[in-house]
């Protein structure tokens, strides 16, 4: 059967037959195998996928990650997305975000900055350069958090730091959440599509001016659908060969987990992406008034824009 047929298969209920020898057609019936819950078999067709392609690194990495005995859950520990984030395409991409952000802190100069998943700081700790008075930082990961509070702390800048997922945060919001400047860097992907537009309604009655950065992704209907694997697949093959070596810390704490998860039917995924035009949608549902789109760097995965709105 060729990826097509077996889509279509798959959203008939009818039982798969025998997929097409290639490489990518092995592997969307493993795909479909997991979603099914028949980990055996897909661990097989991954296996075949690999001997059909040796030279694909996705199907290489994720055989070594499917047969693994320890796999850690993404995100749960901080080595393998902070190694990601300071690798590869995620330098250019966050030089580019820094620079975007330093602009806006000069052109604004906000006396109250939220970051919302601020993570490591990685994109607001050199961004910061006098021109912001106090700054608020939400994170849930505990060690991430602590490494952008002793930045805060080292620049000497007044800060709260809130160990907290959004939702928390907005359900319990600390005292004085207004701020001048709200600002979140790749952190909305997580949040649930249809909680979107609430969250933002809820920002834009406490705050003067929101700066999304997020990717470029086309929204796709199921995650099964045959244009959306060619698209995992291709782009992660450059995600994969920005970290060399076989069965690094990067490829299989982070990049394989968050491929295979981008593949997995549920509501309960890592990341629902979208495209920029829905992200203007969104916001412009929740009242925002919205600039046109700055492109800031090409990533492997789709181009990152900033999105101003107020």
């Amino acid at each position: 059967m060729t990826i097509t047929e077996q889509w279509a298969a798959f959203r008939s209920g009818a039982s798969a037959g025998e997929p097409a020898g290639t490489g990518p057609e092995l592997f969307y019936a493993a795909v479909v195998a997991l979603a099914q819950q028949r980990r055996g078999q897909a661990v097989d067709l991954v296996r075949r996928a690999h001997e059909a392609d040796p030279g694909s690194l996705v199907f290489a990495e994720c055989l070594r990650y499917l047969v693994a005995e320890d796999r850690a859950e993404v995100y749960s520990a901080p080595e393998a997305f902070t190694a990601f984030v300071h690798g590869g395409g995620n330098v250019p991409l966050y030089e580019a975000t820094r620079r975007a952000l330093a602009e806006r802190y000069r052109r604004y100069r906000p006396d109250s900055l939220l970051d919302l998943g601020t993570g490591e700081g990685l994109a607001l700790l050199p961004a910061l350069t006098g021109q912001v008075g106090r700054v608020d930082v939400l994170e849930p990961s505990a060690a991430r958090l602590a490494v952008t509070a002793a930045g805060l702390t080292a620049r000497g800048l007044p800060f709260r730091a809130f160990e907290q997922r959004m939702d928390q945060f907005l359900a319990d919001p600390p005292e004085a959440a207004r701020w001048d400047l709200v600002q979140e860097t790749f952190a909305m992907l997580s949040i649930p599509a249809d909680e979107r537009v609430a969250t933002l309604s809820w920002l834009r009655e406490r705050t003067e001016r929101l700066l999304l950065v997020e990717f470029d992704v086309p929204r796709t209907a199921h995650p099964l659908e045959p244009s959306w694997f060619e698209r995992v697949l291709t782009r992660y093959e450059l995600g994969l060969a920005e970290y060399p070596g076989a069965g690094n810390l990067v490829r299989q704490g982070f990049l394989v987990p968050v491929l295979l998860d981008a593949l997995r039917p549920g509501t309960d995924r890592l990341h629902t992406e979208q495209g920029v035009a829905d992200w203007t949608a969104d916001l412009l549902a929740a009242g925002f008034r919205v600039a046109e789109p700055e492109a800031l760097y090409d990533y492997w995965w789709a181009t990152a824009y900033l999105l101003e709105a107020n």
